[in-house]
């Protein structure tokens, strides 16, 4: 048996191919002349909205999918606006059903492909991101990052279990090739950009 064993390990060593140089290390691509609109275009691709708003009252300069005023469910933990209804202090996963807007605040944005990384405080707040039907992600201008490479750079996940990307709305082509919005998620995103 072990011969065996050493002829099949004899074997696969002949078979290894010659070794090659070392790889080198590919500089990435530097920050676009213009990243708030190569970031627009990337959010819009995806099918989002890149909006802008000041750091203390981000709310008021905004477009919301539906009236601030009329929404009675908003999940929120921004201090500038609490949340109201099942948003409110939720309990449970299925408290949150009917959820309109979820607000979270990302810790950076990915110019080359919108994306936005973010890690829930809860699995409520993961919860409250898939089901509510309108998405708000702020970022503050001055945490964005030109690729994905950078953004790889930056997360760290040894003080959280879960993090994600969230890019657009949530979409789906599947039934017949025809794209559908908020098949499975928010029917809208919007990816506010904050400063003072």
């Amino acid at each position: 048996m072990s011969e065996a064993r050493d002829a099949i390990f004899e074997r696969l060593a002949a078979a290894r191919p010659p070794a090659g140089p070392a790889p080198t290390r590919v500089t990435p691509p530097p920050m676009p002349p213009d990243p708030e609109a190569t970031l627009r275009a990337r959010v819009e691709v995806a099918g989002g909205r890149l909006q802008r708003g000041t750091r203390d009252d981000w709310s008021t300069g905004i477009e919301w999918p539906v009236e601030l005023r009329d929404i009675e469910h908003l999940y929120s933990l921004d201090p500038g606006l609490p949340g109201r209804g099942v948003g409110h202090q939720p309990r449970l996963v299925a408290d949150l059903a009917p959820l309109e807007i979820c607000v979270l605040r990302a810790e950076f944005a990915v110019v080359e492909n919108g994306a936005a990384w973010q890690i829930p405080t809860s699995a409520l707040e993961r919860a409250a991101a898939l089901l509510a039907e309108h998405l708000i992600v702020l970022v503050d201008q001055d945490n964005l990052v030109a690729t994905l490479h950078q953004a790889y750079q930056r997360i760290d996940l040894r003080d959280s279990r879960f993090g994600w990307f969230l890019c657009g709305p949530s979409k789906t082509a599947d039934i017949e090739q025809a794209l559908v919005l908020g098949a499975h998620g928010p029917r809208t995103m919007s990816l506010v950009l904050t400063r003072d």
